[in-house]
């Protein structure tokens, strides 16, 4: 299901490198696609330590868990945000938006939605992103999951520099401490390097014919 959404998400929105074109241009947009540029003749061997920074974020949640006693107060909430994309909004191309791609998982014994229960918090330097609305996908953020399931969630926000790393901290509302579900910055080419990767793997249902096929199949 999780694989679905994304090629339908990568339909309704524009990625940043090689979809949008020339279009309409910004400081931003321009300077993001100047990194690219540049990205092109380095080396690129930094997966290796991506993947060993992400599992060692990860180890340092699983150290994170508060208990008292022999009664867990940790939260019954999970949620983690598994990779970030540049695209542009589906409204206007001439706003660059960073897509945030994660998975919200019940573990309570009782009914919840992503959105009553995860207050996420996007920056760069210092500064909250504007939430973007994306069509097809905002209502995920409100579908009641019931325990012990889990769902895919994208959310999206107005990039407001290409000079600085966007910052994500997520919390749990309903926890008694705040609890911080997932904690994590990209910078601008971490966000590069994610939407090449994508477009690669997606690159079927974001030329025009494959998005006709892909809507067809709905």
């Amino acid at each position: 299901m999780k694989k679905r959404l994304l090629a339908a998400l990568l339909v309704s929105f524009a990625l940043v490198f090689g979809v949008t074109g020339c279009g309409k241009s910004s400081s931003i947009k321009d300077k993001i696609e100047q990194s690219a540029d540049d990205e092109e003749d380095e080396d690129e061997d930094e997966d290796d330590d991506k993947d060993s920074k992400k599992k060692s974020e990860d180890d340092e949640d699983d150290d994170d868990v508060i208990v008292a006693g022999t009664i867990d107060t940790s939260s019954k909430y999970a949620f983690n945000v598994d990779t970030a994309l540049l695209g542009t909004d589906e409204y206007y191309d001439d706003v660059v938006i960073v897509y945030l791609v994660g998975e919200f998982t019940n573990n309570s014994d009782e009914v919840m939605d992503f959105a009553s229960v995860v207050n996420v918090e996007v920056k760069q330097d210092g500064i909250s992103l504007d939430r973007a609305y994306i069509s097809g996908t905002s209502k995920l953020n409100y579908a009641e999951i019931k325990p012990g399931e889990s769902i895919p969630i994208i959310l999206g926000y107005e990039l407001d520099s290409a000079d600085y790393d966007v910052d994500i901290v997520c919390t749990d509302y309903t926890h008694y401490a705040d609890e911080v579900l997932f904690e994590g910055s990209y910078s601008i080419d971490d966000l590069i390097d994610n939407t090449n990767e994508y477009i690669d793997e997606y690159d079927d249902y974001i030329s025009d014919e494959g998005i006709d096929e892909f809507e067809d199949s709905l």
